[in-house]
């Protein structure tokens, strides 16, 4: 019976899996007894159906990703698997114990309480199994950072993580482990960061009447087709090095970062007989597309600066829709409002509800300034300070809105480009850095709507919208 570790106190020497080691103990076996390596895929698919309620393409996908856990060192990414359920009793946990039974070397983590034991573990080659996701990796647990420092580094082969082990002369000393090796998240979804995600390929289960229950002591004993496996897997480990080294072709779309989660299984693919190639060039083409529907419809996991400035653009649009300027404190209270999860008392961590300086410094990153009111009299934000950033962002287009027209007509100045001479635009561009004008005070309006249209981002928006606010001037 497989017990779950807490690295805690887990034995590094010790795997709670069968399979400690890549190699098996043969002599037992019939000298006769041989397999075809190009069915080993085949075989592995046939087992997973009697066990695990999925559909059959998750799980052929879980089949090349077992494969590749035999043979991961030789390939230059490891792609992640987020597996979820949005149901109870889905079997998340049993497909943890088989990939860890099949797989080459497997650790179930059930508490992450050290960057230093993760990344040994990481360093020996384990495949990090990392059951209910979802509260192991919440943002209030100061390791998560740690684990998921761990896991996108090795993402790619190279990577490492510096940590300090005991020295019985110094004390003390700085070791470098290497970090690369297979993981899985397996919760309801789990909010994993943006970037972490994108390196996952999910897997959707459900409860189903039709798959045998995966009793682990029979299996362990009587299972021939659990056995055999166990058996030719780690022979097929050793003759596969040459046979997946050639490159297979993707479809187009699958480039960049979808081309390094995908061409993995693709190498292994290659190796076997059937459809295996033609099956993971399609599921990697509908990756890529459902990648794209997700962004157009808003559900990509965002960062939290994003997140801000997609909340912020969709309550101008929806509330403010005239108004050129926004107080921080109602800001940040009809942000609380509108998204209490992310932004008010409900949200998860240390942060509590959004305050005035940390939307300040939120949004300062991402080259939003706060300013004042025309009376000066209040501190907040201009509608224009966001549209560097949301034309960036397409938001506009993404959240399915029309742009908002704020009421100008407020008394102040309206100046706009027009008043922006080609004689003017010209000087603009003769401009290298803001330290070329010693005395931003002594600009005409007319110079500094020159200097927004020619250079428009950056340090350059910032110093006109500041000099045009002292005036009195809404832009």
């Amino acid at each position: 019976m497989i017990e779950r570790a807490n690295i805690i106190d887990m034995d590094m020497g010790k795997d709670p899996f069968i399979n400690d080691t890549p190699s098996l103990e043969l002599d037992d076996r019939d000298a006769g007894y041989g397999f075809d390596p190009s069915e080993l895929a085949n075989r592995i698919f046939r087992l997973l159906k009697r066990y695990i309620g999925a559909t059959d393409d998750d799980l052929r996908m879980l089949t090349l990703w077992i494969m590749h856990t035999w043979v991961f060192d030789a390939l230059y990414t490891t792609p992640r698997l987020l597996v979820t359920s949005i149901m109870p009793g889905a079997g998340k946990t049993t497909l943890l114990e088989w990939i860890g039974h099949l797989g080459a070397r497997s650790e179930m983590l059930s508490a992450i309480s050290s960057a230093s034991l993760l990344a040994n573990l990481a360093d020996q080659g384990y495949t990090l199994l990392v059951d209910e996701a979802d509260r192991s990796l919440r943002k209030d647990n100061p390791l998560s950072a740690d684990f998921i420092a761990v896991v996108n580094t090795g993402y790619k082969k190279g990577g490492s993580r510096t940590i300090q082990e005991p020295d019985k002369k110094h004390g003390w000393k700085v070791v470098r482990k290497s970090t690369h090796a297979p993981a899985v998240f397996a919760g309801n979804n789990p909010d994993l960061p943006a970037d972490t995600r994108q390196r996952c390929i999910p897997v959707f289960l459900y409860p189903s009447d039709e798959v045998e229950e995966s009793d682990w002591e029979m299996i362990e004993e009587d299972d021939s087709e659990f056995l055999d496996l166990r058996h030719d897997l780690p022979l097929w480990a050793e003759s596969a090095t040459a046979s997946i080294k050639p490159r297979p072709t993707l479809p187009e779309p699958v480039k960049g970062r979808y081309r390094e989660v995908w061409l993995p299984l693709a190498r292994i693919a290659q190796t076997q007989s059937g459809g295996w190639l033609d099956t993971v060039r399609r599921l990697s083409a509908e990756f890529v597309e459902q990648a794209k529907t997700d962004a157009d419809m808003g559900l990509a996991n965002d960062s939290p600066h994003i997140v801000l400035l997609k909340d912020i653009a969709e309550l101008w649009a929806t509330q403010w829709r005239t108004s050129p300027f926004v107080g921080s404190q109602q800001m940040c209270d009809a942000l609380a409002y509108d998204n209490p999860t992310q932004w008010g008392d409900q949200q998860t961590g240390n942060f509590g509800r959004l305050t005035t300086k940390r939307l300040a410094s939120m949004l300062k990153k991402a080259g939003v300034e706060a300013c004042r009111n025309r009376e000066r009299t209040k501190r907040g934000y201009r509608f224009g300070a966001f549209a560097q950033a949301w034309r960036t962002l397409k938001v506009w287009d993404s959240l399915k809105l029309a742009p908002p027209t704020p009421d100008a007509s407020d008394g102040s100045d309206t100046s706009d480009t027009s008043a922006a001479t080609p004689e003017l635009k010209r000087w603009a561009a003769t401009l290298d850095t803001t330290a070329d004008i010693p005395d931003w005070t002594t600009l005409s309006v007319a110079q500094l709507f020159a200097i927004r249209t020619v250079k428009g981002t950056g340090l350059w928006l910032n110093k006109t919208t500041d000099e045009l606010n002292k005036r009195g001037i809404t832009v």
